[in-house]
């Protein structure tokens, strides 16, 4: 396998960008890994069909359950290059 790491030195003087691009890294995976975790709690608090449990656990309006389950679905979809979608978006302007 092939060595890919990019290494961003933030101690070059004229890198006064750096840190904002490693933040933007940094929160990006903590993002991942928040949505896996949230995911693997909906997956298990879902038959398919009834999403009452999430709607009560994650605080959502009856009926909504669903919706954001896909999003959130997608969002991690999106990131791991599985699906063509913009629920990353999305969800940061339809829930909250």
């Amino acid at each position: 396998m092939a060595r890919d790491f990019i290494k961003v030195d933030a101690t070059q003087t004229a890198a006064t960008a750096a840190p904002l691009l490693k933040s933007y890294v940094s929160q990006l995976r903590l993002a991942y890994d928040t949505g896996k975790r949230i995911i693997a709690i909906m997956g298990h608090n879902n038959d398919g069909t009834v999403f009452t449990d999430i709607e009560t656990i994650f605080g959502l309006p009856t009926g909504k359950g669903q919706t954001v389950f896909n999003l959130v679905n997608g969002s991690i979809g999106s990131m791991e290059g599985t699906f063509q979608v913009s629920d990353a978006k999305t969800i940061t302007e339809q829930v909250g």
